[in-house]
């Protein structure tokens, strides 16, 4: 049987156990824990049952996806920027997941994997990143797939480009001649890692994949309505005024890359680097 660290996964059972380290990011937690909880159904689905893995959290941010990997008994690595690896609060909780953290200072060269051994990992999660990454991918899948087992999975978890939201919204910007894609604002404005540079459809992540590499299968996914809490996100002036709570709905794609095997390998390069 695997260890457990709380029997209590619902969101006030996990920051009940996440306030033992300190505060963490309460309103993000609330806010997308239905999607964390999805997004590990999901994964775990395809693994064998009480046999432990090694899984790779690329993004793991506060930890609260890891979180729930660890609470069946997995083996976590986690990876982000230096300001959150490297911070007490952090470190302190990875220590109880029983976590290894890596920082990467440069995610398009995936410099927190070099270190890694070949086939080590069983699965990657790379959940709400993907639509974030501003860079050419490709030594960046390079270094996962190397590290990845064959028979290894990959799932990725990114917004539906084609949610009707969207795709009304970036119409009405067209129309009215504001913009194509980002605002000048939004970029200005929004965080570095904050802006969704290119939101895909599931034939677009598929055909990504497909590019890569053959030994890549993306035939298992699913399409995932949420609903967001989003007044804890509120400024305090506003949700005084807010009666009741307020939820937008949104369309995800789940999807599991499967390495079906390790016969073909990336060969595509970059532009700059054809060699």
């Amino acid at each position: 049987m695997l260890n457990v660290l709380t029997d209590d996964e619902t969101a006030d059972g996990a920051m009940q156990w996440f306030s033992q380290f300190g505060t963490t990011d309460v309103n993000y937690l609330k806010g997308h824990w239905d999607r964390f909880r999805g997004t590990r159904d999901f994964a775990l689905s395809v693994l064998p049952p009480n046999s432990p893995q090694t899984i790779l959290d690329i993004g793991a941010h506060w930890l609260h996806n890891a979180f729930l990997y660890a609470n069946r008994g997995h083996r976590l690595i986690c990876m982000d920027t230096p300001d959150l690896m490297e911070s007490a609060l952090i470190r302190e909780t990875a220590s109880a997941l029983g976590a290894e953290l890596r920082s990467t200072r440069r995610l398009e060269k995936a410099d927190g994997l070099a270190d890694l051994k070949d086939d080590s990992i069983d699965m990657v999660l790379f959940c709400e990143i993907i639509e974030h990454l501003s860079f050419n991918p490709i030594p960046f899948w390079k270094q996962v797939y190397r590290v990845l087992k064959p028979g290894g999975r990959i799932i990725i978890t990114t917004p539906n480009a084609f949610y009707h939201r969207s795709v009304s919204e970036r119409s009405r910007r067209v129309s009215e001649g504001e913009c194509f894609g980002l605002s000048v604002s939004e970029i200005f404005e929004t965080g570095t890692y904050g802006h969704h540079w290119k939101e895909y459809s599931l034939p677009e992540l598929q055909a990504y994949f497909a590019r890569l590499s053959p030994d890549f299968d993306t035939s298992r996914y699913e399409m995932i309505c949420h609903s967001y809490d989003i007044t804890a996100e509120l400024p305090v002036i506003i949700k005084k005024s807010v009666a009741k709570k307020l939820h937008v709905r949104a369309f995800d794609i789940y999807l599991d890359v499967q390495l079906k095997d390790k016969k073909h390998g990336i060969e595509i390069n970059p532009p700059w680097d054809p060699v």
